[in-house]
């Protein structure tokens, strides 16, 4: 999104921005109009890497079509009139002298004030032309197939015989098919409500406040954040959902505080207001209100351990297209003759490390249970089996005497205990926040 000649230019990536909060769209809008003043956060560095792992993704499709077909590049041009015209004519000429493969294919409609940049389009053996977008994420989005469908109205807009199918490349080089038919009328619907919005904010005389019923929030975004905290909004109320918060607000009931004094809202949201508002300290209170689901746990043993993965998402080794490292594996137990709990940790810094890490584990938890038959692995949120099982299936290891433990109900995840048990005065209920 930018401005060009005083009128607001925008992207399929700001259906993206706006699809996933209105509210910090209609901000950003804002700022570039000249309505209001923000200050944006520093960079996420995993954010940051994220975008730089999706530029090699890009990169090492790019040489593969480089090496098979030929290509014709567009390159990115100035944000002015005459350069988006003049990419946008490039791109046309590359579609008319029938390029095999166009990249970042630019797109400038000056109708509706749109502008474009395809990753790849490839022409087909039947001379129909496919629309394909690299994305780093290892599953389907629907907020990457609305920027499929934009190009793909594109390529009808300026008479390129467009194919219905289009494709989504992974992070994991996975290519996901989809019939452009069905994905349109979801993407003419955003894009109108996109257009909506720029017509309000262009013609508004202030920027837009927080709890303007006409845009929907996220409510945990950089521009949400700060407003919720502000206004002491319900969405600070843990397990808020927002068709719970709409209804509260037409009821009259706007803060985390008249909820918690409220006679009229469901008793479960009430109690979960009350006990935040009571947290003072580092141990928040709690109330168990449901002692049964305790009692369901197994009964204590020595052998017992808490486990616990820490992992980098973004890791990949050089030429790889696998990502993630679960680079600490720590558990804690009682085992060593005291009652002090004793730390373990298991590291690992590359594919090696982390197959010998599941070596290590596995074979320590069987080796325990040989001497306590009654132990468990205590464990919070599935994370932790899913990734076992993952690893395992990868590096050919311990599948049978995982499958063994899992089988046997040797791990235990306390999350949805704690979800069915107790209310704590918390905003969250991750072991972040718990622990």
């Amino acid at each position: 999104m930018f401005l060009l000649d005083h009128t607001v230019v925008t992207s399929p990536s700001d259906l993206t921005t706006a699809s996933k909060c209105e509210f910090a769209f209609a901000r950003q809008l804002d700022a570039k109009l000249g309505l209001i003043e923000i200050e944006r956060q520093a960079r996420d560095p995993l954010e940051a890497r994220a975008a730089e792992l999706g530029d090699e993704h890009e990169n090492r499709w790019l040489e593969r079509y480089r090496a098979t077909r030929n290509v014709v590049e567009i390159e990115r041009p100035r944000i002015d009139r005459g350069a988006l015209r003049e990419a946008a004519e490039n791109t046309e000429r590359a579609f008319r002298e029938n390029a095999e493969v166009v990249f970042q294919a630019t797109f400038f409609d000056e109708d509706t004030n749109m502008v474009g940049f395809a990753d790849f389009i490839v022409r087909q053996k039947d001379g129909r032309y496919r629309v394909q977008d690299t994305k780093l994420a290892r599953s389907v989005k629907v907020t990457a197939l609305l920027q499929l469908a934009a190009y793909y109205e594109q390529l009808q807009r300026i008479g390129v015989d467009a194919d219905t199918t289009v494709e989504l490349i992974l992070g994991t080089d996975e290519i996901s098919e989809h019939d452009v038919r069905d994905i349109v009328p979801v993407y003419r619907n955003r894009r109108a409500r996109l257009l909506q919005i720029v017509g309000e904010r262009t013609r508004a005389t202030e920027a837009a406040e927080w709890g303007d019923p006409r845009y929907a929030v996220d409510g945990r975004c950089e521009f949400c954040e700060p407003e919720v905290e502000a206004s002491r909004d319900l969405l600070l109320v843990a397990g808020m959902r927002p068709t719970q918060r709409a209804k509260l607000i037409a009821a009259g009931i706007h803060t985390i505080d008249e909820l918690a004094t409220s006679e009229v809202a469901p008793q479960n949201l009430r109690e979960q207001a009350r006990l935040q508002l009571q947290a003072s300290g580092p141990i928040p209170p709690f109330h168990m209100f449901a002692p049964d689901q305790i009692g369901h746990l197994p009964a204590p043993d020595p052998g017992d351990i808490f486990f616990d993965f820490e992992g980098d998402p973004m890791w990949a080794e050089p030429g790889s297209d696998v990502w993630g490292l679960e680079y600490l594996w720590g558990f804690v137990d009682v085992e060593n003759g005291t009652e002090e709990p004793r730390f373990t940790a298991l590291w690992a810094h590359d594919r090696a490390e982390e197959r010998q890490a599941l070596r290590d584990f596995l074979g320590h938890v069987v080796e325990l249970r040989g001497r306590y038959p009654g132990m468990h692995v205590y464990h919070y949120s599935s994370y932790e089996t899913a990734a076992l099982k993952r690893l395992s299936v990868r590096y050919g290891e311990c599948e049978q005497e995982l499958d063994d433990l899992l089988r046997a109900g040797v791990f235990v995840d306390l999350y949805p205990i704690v979800r069915r048990a107790l209310k704590v005065g918390s905003r969250s209920y991750s072991i972040k926040k718990l622990e």
